[in-house]
């Protein structure tokens, strides 16, 4: 059965709090969701929604956006069986602004479920990483992905000043999909700060005059 080392569980139990308020303290002992019954959800071995509900408690206190928390979600992020609960975990490093976190994210850019692969890019977009470029291109341009996941990974690319990443997105202007070639355009428009609407061509002649790979 799927576990959480027990020294993590045990760093996650103990991890300080004195950063909240004797008042937010005292709410969540009144509402019972205190820090042991978050990790205690999140832990859950049965239910994924319990396992979930646990995250996205602990996220929203300041606590639970550092580590040992952070170092848990992003081993969750990886292996929970339940694509929801690993798009969760993704949510929270996001949430946190995990930078330690970008190799969770560009992996997840390969997870078998596209709800993932597109929490992962929307993470790219906010914590960015050069090695990140491949697997969002791959995820642009795949034409069997999901539309969410293609746009989601379309703005991402707009933090890689590239000449290969320029024309790509150039080469989606025309995509079928309008969601991906609005995306396109604004993430152009974000690298080069000139706006040549839906012109490919000039995108283009521009992008190989301009832009150094």
């Amino acid at each position: 059965m799927w576990r959480a080392p027990v020294i993590l569980i045990l760093a996650i139990l103990c991890a300080g709090c004195g950063q909240d308020s004797m008042f937010a303290r005292m709410g969540r002992s009144i509402s019972g969701r205190t820090p042991l019954a978050a990790a205690k959800k999140m832990e859950d071995k049965y239910f994924p929604d319990i396992r979930r509900e646990g995250i996205i408690e602990l996220v929203q206190t300041d606590y639970g956006k550092k580590p040992p928390y952070t170092e848990r979600y992003k081993q969750i992020a990886i292996s929970d069986p339940d694509w929801l609960v690993r798009q969760t975990a993704i949510r929270a490093l996001n949430i946190a602004r995990d930078k330690s976190a970008t190799e969770v994210f560009i992996k997840s850019l390969s997870d078998d479920d596209s709800h993932v692969r597109m929490e992962a890019a929307k993470a790219l977009t906010n914590v960015p990483d050069a090695g990140s470029i491949g697997p969002l291109l791959r995820v642009m341009n795949g034409a069997t992905e999901e539309k969410d996941a293609r746009i989601a990974a379309t703005i991402a690319l707009k933090k890689y000043k590239n000449l290969e990443v320029a024309r790509a997105l150039a080469n989606n202007l025309d995509n079928r999909e309008f969601g991906i070639a609005y995306q396109a355009r604004e993430s152009l428009i974000n690298l080069t700060g000139k706006d040549f609407r839906f012109n490919q061509g000039q995108w283009l002649d521009y992008i190989t005059r301009s832009i150094q790979g």
